[in-house]
């Protein structure tokens, strides 16, 4: 009896015992520039994120290695990582190849029952530890349609996948202005990877497209796009999140601002959330919440809905908790396919709708509500000095009045005067302003700077005072009257003129105006004098505008320094001219990015005490830049003299002296261009062999 216990707890020992196996990884990097954090092996559910599991090179002939122990007979995913990226962004690539496994294009260890070694080379599938080089490289350009987009000012970039990198990696250009934005890569033959398009520079991947849901979306990586493997010479075209393959966009309908409106103050039931549903949203439940900010019982929602288009609707609550309930022909109702919902065709104009009491068409009576809770307003706008745009008349701005061509005003009676009607709620305010024209740049507002009815803070926009009443605005395109009546309008010869005599001209110098849409009118010195200047005929009235220093680089004011020849409006600080009514006008002869006369120079770009310096002028490759009076970060460009952007950096603060190479640029003229406390200096620099 005991020989038997001993033999059956032998056994059980036995098979107690967990089995396990070795695996060595050998990773050939030869192709790779190594990060500085390292190689890494990640994935799958036992291999962790990037950073756990580092590889070593002891030997540095760039194969990098580590041995882990698994548990017999084991399978799973694994990859490898060039870096500790948080996001991945730095794994291999091996979309297409024949190692790619799962959803993540991962490698696989299958069925491991042994002590193994895997040989092999960063994103590619060789079972030997060889890299092969691409016998061939292709161009691959991609361009993609931002016409139907806000372009980020911080641009437009490709990004995405094992090759593309994150935002900011590869800025995309319009060189042309058409809205089509490109980049051109070398891509190895036989490379596949994801990648996406973003609006900007987000770290956080808020601003690329969002493919969801279309056939060129791949749900199973973050719905980027997919570039086949590269065999020759490519180009793809498309729109910004669309799956267009010639570069075009699809129309986008027009929309206007719906305001919906419920009064709960006669319910008596109990709630936590009032929704808004309808087709619009899919009837989807609790997904659009209604806000009462002040208090009062009434619910507000604002949605962007297509013009022309009817939509069914109700309010509920609690999501579908508890709903409104219609027998069928009220007057705020339609009967569709059985179901009797609030209808609303959408106008052309924002709107908001009157406040309505739960389950009812008309306002509650025990809160006032009803006609007297919302009110018309009607705006007139005197178009007769002005030369109306074939685009039309709009009213725009603020919080509600959406962007040029959002809103058209009408001219029925062919008057001159342009009017538009809409109804707002009680208490009613906000900004809002006048163009002569759907300019999507702002270039065709009317111009009420320094005017009293121009609020400085927001754009020199006219504000509409809280609306109790009935109310019409009647005055005059770029002026301040409130009868509707316009003042005549002279024209004036007007010369711009600014002092370049202390700085270095760079490819030109240009007048950059609201008067001309914010373009660039090239100025001119035919004396030689330094005293640039351009003339132009003008109406009396206030004018915004800045010198530029070569085609597109502006003067850069402090608004809090130089009050005496500018102002600022919204977050743009500018020069103030008025126009008079005298027959000829000249402009003061101020130094270039200043308030008053230079005062000579001494070798040096200085204004205002901030000091710039470049030590030597001429060099084959490195050069000091200098600085004095400024100790805060100072933004650098360095220009051809084509006017082509070379580079951009920062000089980090309270650093004085700072080392520029340029040994990589052709031979030939260059413009360091400096900004800093809302001072901008250029000097010229000179590369030689």
């Amino acid at each position: 009896m005991k020989q038997f216990f001993t033999l059956v707890f032998a056994a059980f020992a036995l098979t107690s015992m967990a089995q396990t196996a070795s695996v060595t990884f050998n990773l050939n990097m030869s192709l790779e520039e190594v990060a500085e954090s390292g190689v890494f092996m990640a994935g799958g559910a036992d291999f962790g994120v990037p950073g756990d599991n580092p590889m070593t090179d002891p030997d540095g002939d760039g194969t990098y290695s580590i041995t882990i122990e698994v548990a017999t007979p084991y399978t799973g995913n694994y990859t490898f990582t060039n870096g500790a990226c948080g996001d991945w962004s730095c794994k291999e690539n091996i979309a297409g190849q024949d190692c790619a496994d799962g959803t993540w294009n991962d490698r696989l260890l299958s069925n491991i029952t042994e002590d193994t070694v895997i040989n092999t080379c960063f994103a590619q599938c060789s079972t030997d530890g060889e890299c092969i080089v691409a016998e061939n490289a292709y161009e691959v350009t991609f361009n993609v349609n931002m016409s139907q987009e806000e372009v980020s000012e911080d641009g437009v970039y490709l990004a995405g996948g094992a090759e593309f990198g994150v935002a900011g990696d590869n800025q995309m250009m319009d060189d042309d202005g058409d809205g089509t934005y490109s980049i051109t890569m070398l891509l190895d033959e036989g490379l596949a990877s994801h990648y996406t398009f973003l609006n900007g520079n987000c770290g956080d991947w808020s601003c690329k497209e969002d493919l969801a849901g279309l056939e060129c979306g791949d749900a199973d990586a973050y719905n980027d796009r997919f570039l086949a493997a590269v065999t020759g010479p490519t180009t793809i075209s498309t729109c910004f999140g669309e799956c267009s393959t010639d570069g075009t966009c699809g129309e986008q309908a027009a929309t206007s601002v719906v305001t919906f409106h419920v009064d709960m103050g006669e319910y008596v039931g109990d709630y936590t959330m009032v929704n808004l549903n309808g087709n619009f949203n899919g009837w989807c439940g609790d997904c659009n919440e209604m806000t009462d900010e002040d208090g009062d019982g009434v619910f507000r929602a604002d949605l962007d809905l297509d013009q022309g288009v009817t939509y069914e609707y109700k309010f509920t609550l609690d999501g579908w908790t508890a709903q409104e309930e219609f027998a069928g022909g009220e007057d705020c109702t339609s009967t569709i396919d059985g179901f009797t919902n609030r209808t609303f065709t959408v106008g052309t104009i924002n709107e908001a709708l009157p406040i309505v009491c739960f389950n009812s068409c008309a306002g509650c009576e025990s809160t006032g509500g009803g006609g007297d809770s919302t009110y018309m307003v009607t705006f007139n706008v005197n178009m007769a000095n002005e030369e109306v745009s074939e685009q039309g008349v709009f009213i725009a701005g603020g919080a509600d009045f959406g962007v040029p061509g959002d809103n058209p005003m009408l001219d029925d009676d062919g008057d001159g005067i342009y009017s538009i009607s809409t109804i707002v709620p009680a208490g009613f305010s906000g900004h809002y302003t006048f163009t002569n024209g759907a300019c999507a740049d702002w270039s065709c507002k009317e111009n009420l700077a320094g005017l009293p009815c121009g609020d400085p803070a927001n754009y020199n926009d006219r504000f509409l005072e809280a609306v109790n009443q009935i109310t019409t605005v009647s005055t005059c395109f770029g002026q301040c009257s409130t009868d509707g009546s316009c003042e005549s309008s002279s024209e004036v010869v007007v010369t711009f003129r600014v002092d370049m005599s202390e700085q270095t001209v760079a490819g030109g110098v240009y007048l950059h105006a609201g008067f001309d849409g914010w373009g660039s009118i090239e100025m001119s010195d035919d004396d030689g004098d330094s005293i640039y200047e351009t003339t132009q005929t003008l109406a009396s009235g206030n004018y915004e505008f800045l010198y530029q220093n070569g085609e597109g680089v502006n003067e850069v004011f402090d608004a809090e320094n130089f009050t005496e020849c500018t102002i600022t409006s919204g977050a743009f600080t500018n020069r103030l001219l008025t126009v008079g009514s005298e027959a000829t006008q000249a402009t003061d002869a101020y130094c270039y990015n200043a308030c008053a006369a230079c005062e000579g120079a001494n070798g040096i770009a200085e204004v205002a005490g901030f000091g710039f310096q470049l030590i030597p002028s001429v060099t084959t490759g490195n050069v000091e830049m200098r600085f004095a009076g400024a100790q805060s970060v100072k933004q650098v460009k360095v220009v051809s003299f084509t006017g082509a952007l070379v580079d951009a950096f920062q000089v980090p603060a309270n650093e004085n002296v700072y080392t520029l190479d340029i040994s990589a640029q052709a031979t030939g003229v260059y413009f360091i261009q400096v900004q800093t406390e809302g001072f901008g200096l250029t000097q010229k620099l000179l590369k030689v062999n």
